[in-house]
């Protein structure tokens, strides 16, 4: 009893910070693409301002929100079904592990070399041609990341569909349960092996019956 009241607040404590992680993940993106809209179109010092803004929410937001979702999901998983999980659930870590070991180093070094040559661009008055080739790969990795982050809401709303488990036969599909008597027929007729008085009361019954 003690074990399953602990595995259930475990389960409530993982799922509230699996939800916080989300909030801010979620958090930290909508600011990432204010700053960039307010700053993108300002002069080159504001857009140098917005770059380092960027790269601040990115890792003390959006990483450790993103991060610690797969962790809780990873720990809530196992809690709850063990080492055989549904397909639903590889399907949500596929995508999550080509959004983190995949994609997520592209936007690193594309963020990286975008706040280099918006502060080279500050300091020379002039916008690197360089500036807007890096800013755009950056917005183009991490769209990926945050619509792999997305395309986990459908595959868990739809999660039955996903299931590969046989479902469990139930009592009305096996039949009503046999009686104890239908499989021992020796106990429902009687034997006459081991019975002599039984054996002398149908013989004096078949010749009652040849007399009359």
């Amino acid at each position: 009893m003690q074990t399953i009241l602990l595995k259930r607040h475990s389960m409530r404590a993982l799922l509230t910070i699996h939800l916080i992680g989300m909030a801010v993940f979620l958090g930290g993106r909508f600011a990432d693409f204010v700053v960039e809209r307010k700053t993108g179109g300002s002069d080159l010092q504001m857009l140098a301002f917005g770059r380092d803004l960027t790269n601040s929410i990115g890792r003390g937001l959006m990483l450790p929100g993103f991060l610690t979702m797969l962790v809780t999901g990873i720990v809530m998983t196992i809690l709850r079904y063990g080492k055989r999980p549904p397909a639903w659930v590889w399907i949500k870590v596929a995508l999550n592990a080509t959004a983190f070991f995949v994609v997520s180093p592209l936007v690193a070094p594309a963020l990286a070399a975008a706040r280099t040559w918006a502060h080279w661009s500050a300091e020379h008055g002039q916008l690197a041609p360089q500036f807007v080739q890096s800013a755009a790969q950056a917005s183009f990795y991490g769209a990926i990341v945050f619509s792999l982050f997305l395309l986990n809401v459908p595959v868990a709303v739809w999660k039955p569909v996903f299931s590969l488990r046989k479902p469990a036969t139930t009592r009305s599909e096996i039949g009503p349960p046999l009686r104890p008597g239908w499989l021992r027929p020796s106990a429902a007729i009687p034997s006459t092996a081991h019975n002599p008085g039984l054996v002398g009361a149908i013989e004096s019954t078949s010749s009652d019956k040849e007399t009359q």
